[in-house]
């Protein structure tokens, strides 16, 4: 949820403000501002900003929901403020854990990671859970072990729990009690992620990249229908790629694994004691290279000229130039 200081949330992106809290049978009101910060394997704020991530992250959402409302998918967003701000309906945030929900609540944020996966590149978790055994292949809906990167013969939706400590994944069966959907309900959020992802593959194609996966979060209107809410289709929730290159935070992720955390995140990943250090600053190259890399997709995304960024494929040379030297040291 973030650190809650009087009428704002501050999240690892993005501080909300709230105007206006929501009630059982009426939307609340809020503005999202979108920070430069990020933050990788649930450190917290990492050492440095990216200049005009923020911005980047604030116009690709912003572009996602008005399309997508074309499309007939309800969400909240209300309107545009600044290139980094934009105003949303709010729901209530009600805990399962608690006791605060029921097949009858209204107007509450869906307590799920809803998550739709067209393949399983490296870094995926579920290519992990396939591999250790965690999740069998007819739980995944597969018939055989997918290859890393390979294209899956149709997209999978899964999930995972939302305002836990810490996110851990979730059956469907386990995912529709948690929430108290019902049938229908549940058939509703899978075919609207589906029609999501849709838009975020046709769009990504259009730009010459493949979107690998993606994340949405859902709540109920007033009126317990469905509706769009958060951020989605950007560089932080989803995974694009221009080869095997990719263009979204794993390119931080990858960095800090290789030089400093990377026994660290082996013990998380074995379900061990683990111990992150504090992480040096990023690489003044890097840091203006994953600068671009935002400032790029998000023109081609929204298709307009904001910061003359470098086209997309001299992006990712830069980037896999910058790799090799790394192998080198």
């Amino acid at each position: 949820m973030g650190q809650v200081l009087g009428n704002q949330i501050i999240g690892k992106v993005k501080t909300v403000t709230i105007l206006k809290q929501p009630t059982a049978s009426e939307f609340g009101l809020a503005t999202f501002d979108f920070r430069d910060e990020y933050s990788i394997f649930d450190y917290g704020r990492m050492p440095d900003d990216i200049p005009f991530k923020g911005e980047s992250l604030c116009r690709m959402s912003a572009y996602n929901f008005q399309e997508l409302a074309k499309q007939g998918i309800q969400n909240h967003f209300i309107k545009s403020l600044s290139p980094k701000v934009f105003e949303v309906k709010t729901v209530r945030i009600l805990y399962p854990q608690k006791g605060e929900l029921n097949e009858n609540s209204t107007n509450f944020l869906i307590p799920l990671e809803i998550v739709f996966r067209n393949s399983l590149p490296a870094g995926s978790s579920m290519l992990k859970r396939l591999h250790n055994g965690t999740l069998s292949l007819e739980e995944a809906g597969l018939s055989k072990m997918p290859q890393e990167g390979e294209r899956l013969e149709k997209p999978i939706v899964d999930y995972a729990t939302k305002l836990e400590a810490t996110d851990r994944h979730l059956k469907n069966n386990e995912a529709q009690e948690m929430a108290f959907l019902k049938d229908s309900e549940m058939q509703a959020l899978e075919e609207t992620a589906l029609q999501v992802n849709s838009f975020l593959n046709e769009r990504a194609e259009a730009i010459g990249l493949e979107h690998a996966d993606g994340k949405i979060e859902m709540a109920f209107t007033p009126k317990r229908e469905l509706m769009l809410v958060d951020t989605f289709g950007t560089l932080d929730e989803d995974r694009f790629l221009l080869g095997k290159t990719h263009l979204s935070k794993q390119i931080l992720r990858d960095y800090y694994v290789k030089t400093c955390w990377q026994e660290a995140i082996e013990k998380k990943e074995a379900g061990l004691p683990y111990e992150l250090s504090a992480p040096p600053k990023l690489p003044r190259e890097l840091l203006e290279l994953v600068s671009n890399m935002y400032k790029s997709v998000c023109e081609a995304w929204v298709g307009k000229q904001i910061w003359n960024a470098p086209k997309i494929e001299e992006i990712v040379e830069e980037l896999n130039e910058f790799s090799e030297s790394l192998k080198s040291k």
